[in-house]
């Protein structure tokens, strides 16, 4: 979202950003980040073991956070959200201090994956190749990696099923660390919320699959599959899966997932990359089969998202989800059978897939526990078309 930036700077390495917004929209917890090249080469260099410290002109310090995202060992983007009314422009002063003299800021996004039964906090593992829960509970806390905002939380099966699941919250403050301590603990409903889903066989809350040729492939076992926690908040959690050696129409692909989060959000975005592709291939991910309908709306010409909104959490609340996408990558809807040994009860989207930039959607979930107000189809779908015009009229950060 950074598009331009003029800094002024003196001696004392400081930068001043202007971000605006350029349309009459309400922008709460807008997401911008700043690459460190633009601040490395405005400020004549930064300064070597410090991080950015960002406040507004009054002198109050904005939350945000330096990201190291290749694991160089050294920050390579700085990440904040932004409250900008309807047209407003608004001025933040970057400076350079060492880590240790940052705040410490209110959690917004939080990455939890811990092996069981002794939940040590993982940075890397590899995918199981089991199909069932209690193989994967007696490996790891809550079946695999789980992420959350200050809104929800999802997490995935990490084994050959590769299923995507909802945890809706109750509660703004980072639940996951203690979820799941106790296998299928979740499942019944607590202050903080609970798992809200039932998956099965389908691609629940927006896993993947790959279309080939005219055949679809859940993607399941790879050669290798493996976890990486990127970033781990306090505003932005990151993490990768990755599936090297990936088979299916014949071919071998290796797959990349960026899954991240940020604060006030109601979604979480997946960036995918494909390598190996013959140009014969689409990417497929899918809300799971729970409603009698699926719901296509166009917000603008740039984005178009498909929802389901019904009866369909786990106690039969309400429950709403949706996929974002961009207009230019969608193909087509898909329906999975009903039954069958590969992906079943699923809407599906078929999108483009591109050799060198990844392809993105964002999955959304609304529950009616979460707020009362997701109890209204057209309360979850505004919130959705609220989201689509903002990303197709970003700020710009001058």
């Amino acid at each position: 979202m950074a598009l331009f930036m003029m800094v002024s700077c003196g001696g004392n390495k400081e930068a001043v950003i202007t971000i605006e917004n350029p349309v009459a929209l309400d922008r709460p917890d807008e997401p911008v980040t700043i690459e460190r090249t633009h601040l490395d080469s405005l400020v004549s260099g930064v300064p070597e073991g410090k991080v950015p410290l960002v406040k507004n002109m009054q002198g109050d310090v904005i939350p945000s956070q330096a990201d190291d995202l290749n694991k160089d060992g050294q920050w390579d983007e700085l990440f904040l959200l932004v409250n900008l009314k309807p047209n407003e422009s608004k001025q933040l002063k970057v400076s350079f201090v060492s880590p240790e003299a940052l705040p410490k800021f209110i959690q917004r996004a939080n990455v939890r994956f811990a092996n069981y039964p002794k939940h040590k906090e993982l940075d890397y593992a590899k995918r199981l190749r089991s199909t069932d829960s209690p193989s994967t509970q007696h490996a790891f806390q809550m079946e695999g990696p789980a992420w959350e905002n200050d809104k929800v939380g999802f997490r995935n099966y990490y084994d050959a099923r590769n299923g995507m699941d909802i945890f809706g919250k109750r509660v703004s403050r980072m639940v996951l660390d203690s979820v799941g301590l106790v296998p299928h603990s979740y499942h019944v409903l607590k202050d903080w919320g609970m798992d809200i889903l039932k998956v099965g066989n389908s691609l629940g809350a927006g896993a993947i699959a790959l279309m080939v040729e005219d055949s679809v492939y859940r993607v399941d076992l790879p050669k290798e599959g493996t976890y990486e926690r990127v970033s781990d908040g306090p505003l932005r959690a990151v993490i990768k899966l990755g599936y090297y050696g990936w088979k299916a129409g014949g071919n071998v692909y290796d797959i990349v997932d960026e899954i991240s989060i940020w604060g006030g959000t109601n979604f979480y975005r997946s960036n995918i990359t494909v390598k190996g592709l013959t140009g014969h291939e689409s990417l497929i991910t899918g809300i799971v089969h729970h409603c009698d309908s699926l719901i296509i709306d166009e917000p603008n010409d740039k984005y178009v998202f498909f929802a389901t909104h019904c009866n369909q959490a786990y106690e039969g609340e309400k429950l709403g989800m949706a996929i974002l996408v961009k207009s230019d990558d969608f193909i087509t809807t898909i329906n999975a059978p009903e039954t069958g040994n590969g992906i079943v009860n699923t809407y599906m989207v078929d999108l483009k897939l591109h050799e060198d930039n990844p392809t993105f959607y964002c999955f959304y979930s609304g529950w009616e526990k979460q707020d009362p107000r997701f109890a209204d189809v057209d309360f979850f779908k505004n919130v959705i078309a609220d989201d689509a015009n903002r990303m197709a009229n970003p700020v710009v950060v001058k």
